[in-house]
């Protein structure tokens, strides 16, 4: 229980209130106190106790009070603590709080503020002052009245003590009155805290569905929003994995399905073994080695573990090869191939095989998804600080779902994509990887501009800062690292 955060602050703000208290009580009973101990006289404050002394002082040089009375002004500035100045400003402004009176052990006046000397005074009154003592022996007594000073010192501690009291009782009030509004700021800080760790737990749980309800838009809110970020991006993941898993396992039980159904055909004599009868098994071989060797380039793309032999690469050439390579499969299926080039094209820096593969994905499939008597163009142009590469055909076209999805991993929008017709589902999710790691951007549009029908598929790729030297490079998440280097 003590270990909770709203248990802490409020521990903490209990302290703070509580020494505010402490220190206002200490405080107001020693200024009350203080005042108790001082008294006015003119704008002077003085306290009993020094003019005690200096009316000592002056009956020790003196030996008699009887020219008192006429140095009384000059006593009471000698025992104030303004100074000269300001007691020639009291007797000039002639303001006086108090009454001083001083009077000998007969009790009869020996000198008065008020210019009245020669009373005998009550024993009552002498009583309640300051007695003046010169070598232990009491020669005469100091009267200030003044509603403060003819207390006695019972009514002054009683009084005192009231003093404090009220001031304990007024700051234990404020205190609480601030605790309580403590409190509610605490629980407006700790409540969403602890739906985050109560979300928290359910996540450690695996359950991927928890999200942080949002009310505010201050610190905390942003917390609770970039966390509900975070697990959102998370079971995305999660479910891709799954998917990958699923699509996978999917993908690898046809191939091996055939293989078992075609050995198991030859074993029990229905088919004779015959290289007629072991080619099926070989094309489902093929199928798996192009499949494991799809995933192992993803794989190492995505974990930054592929290698890039990067160097100045001419994209007209790479595509007038990858054109002359397809050109006799166009040919067969009675699709028109064309290469369209717009202009000088600067180099590019690039891995010459990594790149064909790309664009050999993309013709591969702009044929198959073309039917005889189209046309598929492949066209080179610079663009911005780079060269445009765009395969476009005048096929079906990509449905308008089905576009943000393409560079899916084994996504297949469409039959012609089918396993049928030869495809893994990894191909466009390759290319993607291996644009991005050469710094590019590859993108579809169906129908391409221009275009009533079919669909465009387009490469930038960034022209080459370093023409004369050619190097192996590392993709990673976050660019390229250079690895080794040498002379092209």
């Amino acid at each position: 229980m003590m270990e909770r955060l709203w248990v802490k602050l409020t521990g903490a703000f209990a302290l703070v209130i509580l020494a505010g208290v402490a220190v206002t009580v200490v405080l107001a009973r020693q200024g009350a106190a203080t005042q108790f101990s001082h008294f006015m006289l003119g704008n002077q404050m003085l306290r009993p106790e020094n003019l005690q002394e200096v009316l000592a002082d002056y009956y020790q040089h003196a030996g008699s009070w009887e020219e008192a009375d006429a140095y009384l002004d000059q006593i009471v500035l000698a025992a104030s603590s303004g100074g000269m100045m300001s007691g020639m400003m009291g007797e000039m402004m002639g303001i006086y709080q108090s009454r001083i009176r001083v009077v000998d052990p007969r009790g009869v006046v020996v000198a008065d503020t008020e210019g009245s000397p020669g009373e005998t005074l009550l024993p009552v009154l002498v009583e309640r002052g300051w007695p003046v003592t010169v070598d232990g022996q009491q020669v005469g007594t100091l009267i200030i009245d003044g509603v403060m000073m003819q207390m006695d010192n019972g009514q002054a501690q009683s009084l005192l003590a009231g003093v404090t009291r009220a001031v304990l009782i007024a700051g234990l009030i404020a205190g609480l009155v601030a605790l309580i509004l403590a409190a509610l700021l605490i629980r407006q800080i700790t409540r969403p805290l602890t739906a985050l760790s109560l979300a928290s737990r359910r996540i450690a749980q695996g359950d991927l569905t928890a999200r942080v309800p949002v009310y505010r838009r201050d610190e905390l809110g942003q917390v609770a929003s970039t966390f509900n970020q975070m697990v959102a991006a998370l079971q995305s993941q999660e479910n891709l994995r799954r998917q990958l898993v699923a699509d996978v396992a999917h993908e690898l039980r046809t191939p091996l399905s055939g293989i078992q159904g075609t050995v198991e055909a030859l074993q029990d004599g229905v088919f004779p073994l015959t290289p007629e009868n072991l080619t099926p098994i070989h094309q489902q071989v093929t199928m798996l080695n192009r499949l494991v060797e799809d995933l192992r380039t993803l794989a190492q793309a995505e974990s930054g573990q592929l290698t890039l032999e990067r160097g100045p690469l001419s994209l007209e050439e790479l595509a007038a090869a990858q054109v002359a390579a397809h050109l006799p499969r166009a040919q067969q299926e009675g699709v028109e191939l064309r290469l369209h080039v717009s202009g000088p094209l600067p180099l590019v820096w690039g891995d010459g095989q990594r790149l064909a593969q790309v664009l050999g994905n993309l013709l591969a499939n702009a044929l198959r998804h073309t039917p005889s008597g189209g046309q598929v163009q492949v066209r080179l142009r610079p663009v911005g600080d780079g060269v445009e590469l765009a395969v476009l055909d005048t096929g079906e076209g990509i449905p308008a779902p089905d576009l943000p999805h393409i560079f899916d991993r084994f996504y297949r929008g469409d039959r012609s994509r089918s396993r049928a017709t030869g495809g893994s589902g990894l191909g466009l999710s390759i290319a993607r990887q291996l644009v991005e790691a050469h710094g590019g951007r590859i993108w579809a549009e169906s129908p391409p501009p221009g275009q009533d029908r079919g669909s465009g598929f387009y490469v930038w790729l960034p022209r080459s800062q370093k023409p004369d030297r050619r190097i192996d490079q590392r993709v990673s998440r976050n660019g390229i690292e250079e690895q080794t280097g040498g002379e092209g």
